[in-house]
């Protein structure tokens, strides 16, 4: 844990140099500078997380607030870097600080645009210190600093960003996978909610790990957990669960990081669980072969909304 949380602040220091060496990837510019310019963008990269805990203090990752406080400090800083606009300096420094912002909220839920609302918003693409996304980033920053032709440089960066573009493409595209291939491969009902995240703590253990995308079902009498490794390939199953009797699916906005939290209240406090085997659909008609903890195979079958058992010879 302590090297991925050392690749998630190498993430956000990362971003606001490699702001600076696309807007600035045009410029023949000192050594000296680049290093006061990428400093500075590094320093301003990690602010939001500085300002505070995004719990307690929500405007410090809203990209409305912090975009206007950055229209007086990049004056401030005009002032003395006197050589580039002020549209150039804000693009690299207030970039910074917005891209820490915007990374944030293709991991976990961030308040992007408070005061105008309070609502956590997300696009759950990466699990944050994602080598693919900070190794590129390094690259182009590093083909900035050294002393590369200024058209080499140009392609060094636009590569770098094309295939971060690319990256997140490809997990977007594993999301509507699971998104939409998930109620039509299991019988759910309207009232399922069908999450899909990167992997989480404790489930990276290496670099493909980061690749992978996993879910979460639940639904009144159903539970499924999963993964998808590769975009268009199958899914791998951790957990596919029925039980006996209807629970309520709750929804509340205690969720982690200020997201929808969903859960399943269970119909009775010694509720049991069946493992499911076999599963077919035919249009709205399922049925399901499972396992009680006792060995023995039980059946059901879906009618008017619910799942329903049926007792076979």
């Amino acid at each position: 844990m302590t090297v991925i949380l050392a690749m998630h602040v190498m993430t956000h220091l990362l971003t606001g140099s490699f702001v600076v060496s696309i807007v600035l990837m045009r410029k023949a510019i000192s050594f000296k500078e680049k290093v006061v310019l990428l400093g500075l963008a590094s320093f301003l990269g990690i602010v939001p997380d500085l300002l505070g805990n995004r719990y307690v203090s929500p405007w410090s990752h809203s990209i409305v607030v912090m975009g206007l406080v950055m229209v007086p400090i990049v004056f401030l800083f005009k002032l003395l870097l006197k050589k580039y606009s002020y549209i150039q300096l804000y693009l690299c420094l207030a970039g910074s600080v917005l891209g820490h912002i915007l990374v944030d909220s293709l991991g976990h839920g961030v308040h992007l645009v408070y005061p105008l609302s309070s609502e956590a918003y997300t696009l759950p693409l990466i699990y944050l210190g994602d080598p693919t996304v900070w190794v590129p980033m390094l690259v182009g920053v590093m083909s900035f600093v050294l002393p590369v032709p200024l058209g080499r440089r140009r392609v060094l960066n636009v590569a770098c960003a094309v295939c971060i573009v690319l990256y997140l493409g490809l997990k977007l595209a594993m999301l509507m996978q699971l998104e939409q291939g998930l109620p039509r491969k299991f019988t759910l009902t309207p009232e399922a909610a069908v999450q899909v995240h990167p992997l989480g703590d404790y489930q990276v253990q290496g670099l493909t790990d980061f690749w992978k995308m996993g879910f979460d079902v639940i639904d009144s009498q159903r539970r499924i957990l999963g993964i998808l490794p590769v975009p268009g390939g199958g899914i791998r199953l951790e957990v596919n669960l029925i039980f006996a009797a209807k629970g309520d699916v709750v929804r509340s906005n205690s969720g982690k990081d200020g997201l929808e939290y969903v859960y399943r209240m269970p119909s009775a406090e010694d509720e049991a669980s069946l493992e499911v085997l076999e599963e077919s659909r035919q249009g709205l008609t399922g049925e399901i072969v499972a396992r009680d903890q006792e060995g023995n195979s039980r059946y059901f079958i879906y009618k008017d909304g619910a799942w329903a058992e049926e007792q076979r010879k």
